[in-house]
Parts: structure tokens; sequence; C-alpha cells
């Protein structure tokens, strides 16, 4: 392959820093296993979000089986649930919901905004602004001293 034909994916990826992809891949992997101990808990993938925010499912009654989350997903589950809830909302947004049915990909931010009820601008603003909370608690110096 030349080197002129490489994909905008690639360059945005070559465009981050160490710290942001890891903070992309461990927010992605807390998503992929929070949203299925959500779906195991019968959140219907149609209001999943709004659900998710109210904490109330379409199943009534006591559920007692849910799935458990690996160590590493409950380690950045627990550094999440100490951000702000705004900054929670938008991460759940973004990385716990399944995949639109009819398209198989991501749903629009336009979308995942109008579920929040903010603008498309204050969702990525609060989306950039909730990466870089948990950035800083996971790359923070005394983390890194062991302090």
């Amino acid at each position: 392959m030349r080197r002129g034909n490489l994909s905008m994916a690639n360059r945005t990826d070559r465009s981050r820093t160490y710290e942001d992809n890891v903070v992309h891949a461990e927010l992605s992997f807390w998503g992929y296993h929070k949203g299925k101990q959500h779906a195991a808990e019968g959140y219907a993938p149609a209001n999943t979000l709004a659900q998710l925010l109210s904490g109330r499912t379409d199943n009534p009654g006591h559920r007692i089986l849910c799935l458990d989350m690996p160590a590493r997903a409950g380690l950045i589950n627990s550094v999440v649930m100490r951000l702000p809830t705004d900054y929670v909302a938008v991460l759940t947004a973004r990385y716990c919901l399944p995949v639109e049915p009819s398209t198989g990909r991501p749903y629009e931010v336009s979308f995942l905004s109008e579920l929040l009820g903010i603008s498309t601008s204050v969702y990525r603003f609060r989306l950039h602004r909730a990466k870089v909370a948990y950035r800083q608690k996971i790359f923070s110096p005394t983390i890194a001293s062991g302090g």
C-alpha cells in the first residue's frame, strides 16, 4: 500500500497521544462490559440510555443474578462513577449503548445529544471534558508515583 492511501481513521489514531489512546481503549472496554451487564438486566436497546439514567428496566420484579464485570472493567467503572454526573451520562451514552439496530453502527451524536436533552455542541464539549477528567484521574502524578 502506498503511503498516501492512509485512511482517515489511521490518521486520527496517529494524532492521538498515548494517554488518549489508553483512555479510549479503557472506556471502550468498560462500555462493552457495562453494556453487557445492562442488557442482561433487561434494558431494552431502544431506550437503554433513558433507562440507565433513570435506574429502571422494562422487567418488573427482583433480579438476583447479574453479570460480573471483569476486574479491570470494575476498576474503570469505579473511576468513571466518581466523575460528575453529566460526565457519566455522556460516557454512558458514548460507550455503553449497543449499536443502532438498523445500521449496525454506533448512534449518531445528534441522537445521543437529543436523548440527553442537550445540544450536540454541549454533548461534544462534555464528552471531551469527561475524557480529560478520566485521563487526569488515571494519569495523576500521585497514582504514577504510588503515593
